[in-house]
C-alpha cells in the first residue's frame, strides 16, 4: 500500500518507511501528528467521513470543501471516504486494521465502541497494533466520555486565564489553537516510542494522549502548588475571588486578584516581552541576570530592582517600578524596530522583528533556513505552509505532497487492499464509501 520509499529502493527514506498510519481524527490535534507522522516517511491514510473533515469547511475556507486550516494540517496524506457508523463498514476497516501499524483515533469516546473502533477490537484483529488515542479530557470524571476542544480546556487547564487577554467582561480565546498543537506533537511523540517498544518486544499497545493533560504540561510552573508557600495565597485568592464573583465582578477584575495573590514579585516585566518601537514592534527575551544587565546597559533604562533594600512590597517599590515601565517603554519607542535589533544584536541581547504573519513569508532568517515551503494543491493552486519542523540527516523528513482531495484516494486504497471493483462500486452504491452528495 505505501507509496514512500521503502527501505532498500536506493534513496534516503524517512526514519518511519514502511509504517502505515490510519486516521480516524478531524480538527487540528491528532491531524498534525498524522502530518509530523508523514514528514518522518510513514503513509498517512485518513478516514472522513462522507460529508469530510469539518475543517474542510471551516477555519478560513476558499472554495466549497477545501479550506487553509484542512489543507495545512493534513498534508502528505492520503483521503478515504468512509461511514464507519454504517455496519457495513467493518470488513473494510478490518482489512484497514489488519495492514496497518498506527491507529490515530480521535473520535468521541462515547462513539468507539458502537461503532467497533476500541482498541480491544482492533487488537484483537492485529495484536501488535500500536492505538494512539486522544482523549480530550482524560478517560475519567464527568467529563470523560465527551468530546473537547482547545478553548474548552484553556478554561479548565487554567491556561486561559494566565494569558490575561480579555474583552472586559469575559476572557478571550487564545490563538492559534497550542493546546491542539501542542496534544499532536505529544502524540508523534508517543506513536514513536511505542514504535520503538514494538521493534524490541514485537508488543503492540494503547497509547493515551489528552488536550487537558497537555494543557496542564504547557501551563508548567503557572499552574503548580507548592506547599512551602501556596495554601495562605490559595486561601486569600479563594476568599477575595468569592466575593468578587458574588458582586458580578468582570473578567479583568477577576484577574486582577490572580496577579496580586500570585504574580506580584513578576510585576515590572522590561526584560521579556514585545515593544512598540517608531516604526512598529520587537521583541525582546532575556531571562537571566546575565542578560537583563545587557539590556540595561543598551537602554540606560535602571531597575530599582537592583538596589540594596529595594522593596516591591511597598507602595514606593510598586510606583518606582510602574515608572520603570513607562520609562523603558518610552525608549523603545524612540528608535525604529532596525536601530533596535542592531543595538540590541551587539549588545548580546536576544531579539528579533514583530512580525505580522503575512510578514513571516519574507523574513531572512525564515527564508534562510528554509522555515517554509510552497506546495502545490490541485484545487488551490500553489500555497506555503511551514517546512518540516524537524531535520534528521540520516533519515530526511520531507513533504509527501500537497493535502488530498475528498475521497480521492478510495478506490485505489480499497483495490490495494484486495477488494474487487464490483465489492466497491456496491459499497459506493449504498453510501459505505464515497463522498455525500455523489
Amino acid at each position: 500500500m505505501s507509496q514512500r520509499p521503502s527501505l532498500d529502493d536506493g534513496t534516503r527514506p524517512g526514519a518511519l518507511a514502511g509504517v502505515r498510519v490510519l486516521e480516524f481524527a478531524q480538527a487540528m490535534a491528532i491531524p498534525i501528528c498524522g502530518v509530523l507522522l508523514s514528514d518522518m516517511g510513514a503513509e498517512v491514510i485518513k478516514i472522513e467521513p462522507p460529508e469530510g473533515d469539518a475543517f474542510r469547511k471551516t477555519q478560513l475556507p476558499i472554495i466549497p470543501g477545501e479550506s487553509k486550516g484542512y489543507t495545512v494540517l493534513n498534508r502528505g496524506k492520503r483521503s478515504i471516504c468512509l461511514d464507519v457508523g454504517s455496519p457495513e463498514s467493518r470488513p473494510i476497516v478490518a482489512k484497514l486494521v489488519a495492514n496497518a501499524d498506527v491507529v490515530l483515533m480521535s473520535l468521541k469516546p462515547a462513539d468507539l465502541p458502537r461503532y467497533g473502533l476500541t482498541y480491544e477490537a482492533f487488537s484483537a484483529i492485529k495484536p501488535d497494533i500500536i492505538y494512539l488515542e486522544n482523549v480530550p479530557l482524560g478517560p475519567e470524571g464527568p467529563f470523560g466520555q465527551d468530546g473537547g476542544y482547545d478553548v474548552v480546556v484553556q478554561g479548565i487547564s487554567g491556561s486561559g486565564a494566565i494569558t490575561a487577554r480579555s474583552t472586559g467582561d469575559a476572557p478571550m480565546n487564545i490563538r492559534p489553537a497550542y493546546i491542539d498543537m501542542g496534544t499532536g506533537f505529544l502524540s508523534a511523540l508517543g506513536v514513536v516510542a511505542a514504535l520503538r517498544h514494538r521493534d524490541l518486544t514485537g508488543q503492540g499497545q494503547r497509547v493515551q494522549t489528552s488536550l487537558l493533560g497537555t494543557g496542564l504540561t504547557l501551563a508548567n510552573q503557572l499552574v503548580s502548588w507548592f506547599g512551602a508557600t501556596d495554601p495562605p495565597l490559595e486561601d486569600a485568592f479563594n476568599q477575595d475571588l468569592a466575593e468578587a464573583q458574588a458582586r458580578g465582578a468582570g473578567y479583568e477584575e477577576q484577574r486582577a486578584l490572580y496577579e496580586k495573590h500570585f504574580l506580584r514579585g513578576a510585576y515590572g516585566n522590561i526584560y521579556f516581552r514585545h515593544y512598540r518601537t517608531k516604526d512598529g514592534f520587537i521583541s525582546i527575551g532575556c531571562l537571566s541576570p546575565a542578560l537583563n544587565a545587557r539590556f540595561r546597559a543598551v537602554t540606560g533604562v535602571a531597575d530599582p530592582r537592583q538596589e540594596p533594600g529595594f522593596d516591591i512590597g511597598t507602595q514606593e517599590g510598586y510606583d518606582r517600578l510602574t515608572r520603570m515601565i513607562a520609562e523603558s517603554e518610552a525608549t523603545l519607542a524612540s528608535r525604529t524596530t532596525k536601530d533596535w535589533i542592531g543595538a540590541f544584536r551587539e549588545g548580546g541581547v536576544p531579539c528579533g522583528p514583530f512580525n505580522f504573519p503575512p510578514q513571516v513569508f519574507s523574513d531572512e532568517q525564515v527564508l534562510a533556513n528554509e522555515f517554509v515551503v510552497e506546495l502545490d494543491h490541485p484545487l488551490l493552486g500553489p500555497y506555503k505552509t511551514f517546512a518540516a519542523p524537524i531535520r534528521m540527516d540520516a533519515t530526511p523528513t520531507r513533504i509527501y505532497g500537497a493535502s488530498p482531495l475528498l475521497d480521492g484516494d478510495t478506490d485505489t486504497v480499497l483495490a490495494e487492499l484486495g477488494f474487487s471493483e464490483d465489492e466497491i462500486a456496491a459499497w459506493r452504491a449504498s453510501g459505505v464509501v464515497g463522498a455525500a452528495g455523489e
